[in-house]
């Protein structure tokens, strides 16, 4: 920017060192540009001027915020209402619902004739483990509970492979796989 398009120095410069309103609002409102060189570096170091640009870039924020509120929106900014939203279509919900369940009917009933089998197993499989266990611990093989963990960790791996392999083997069984 040329000299001549930055404020004069008597615009800028109060008689006692100090920086002009007119160049605090113009570093408040991030005009730099206008100012000679030295100004911004001035209030950097001055406590006075720096504590004086605080207050005017405060009532520059506050007399904006009257301005917006006061300012009344202008016919061709007129909030357009919303377009009416369509009703949800319950009934085709509905309908869509019942078909999928009368779909998947058959494969729901077909895998819970073996549900009650598998609780069972399940169930036969957690006892064997908790008595075992339960028989290790009273032994006195174990001298703490950290030392149960891994025994713990291993009935658990034990018992969901057993799960697995029992899942997998009635699918192959019914399948017709190897």
């Amino acid at each position: 920017m040329e000299d001549d398009d930055k404020l004069s120095p008597d615009l800028v410069w109060q008689p006692d060192g100090h920086l002009t309103d007119v160049a605090l609002t113009a570093l408040g409102d991030g005009e730099e540009a206008i100012l000679p060189d030295g100004a911004a570096a001035h209030v950097a170091r001055c406590p006075i001027c720096s504590s004086a640009l605080g207050r005017t870039a405060l009532l520059s924020l506050r007399a904006g915020e009257l301005l917006r509120a006061q300012a009344a929106p202008a016919p061709s900014c007129a909030s357009v209402p919303a377009a009416p939203r369509a009703p949800l279509p319950i009934a085709a919900i509905a309908f869509a619902l019942a078909l999928s369940a009368l779909g998947a009917a058959p494969s729901l009933a077909s895998g819970a004739g073996g549900l009650l089998e598998r609780w069972a197993a399940i169930w036969h499989a957690c006892s064997v483990v908790v008595r075992t266990g339960w028989a290790v611990a009273g032994s006195g093989a174990l001298s703490g509970w950290l030392t149960a963990l891994p025994w713990l960790s291993a009935a658990l791996l034990v018992v969901v492979g057993v799960g697995v392999a029992w899942t997998r083997g009635r699918q192959l069984s019914t399948d017709g796989g190897m």
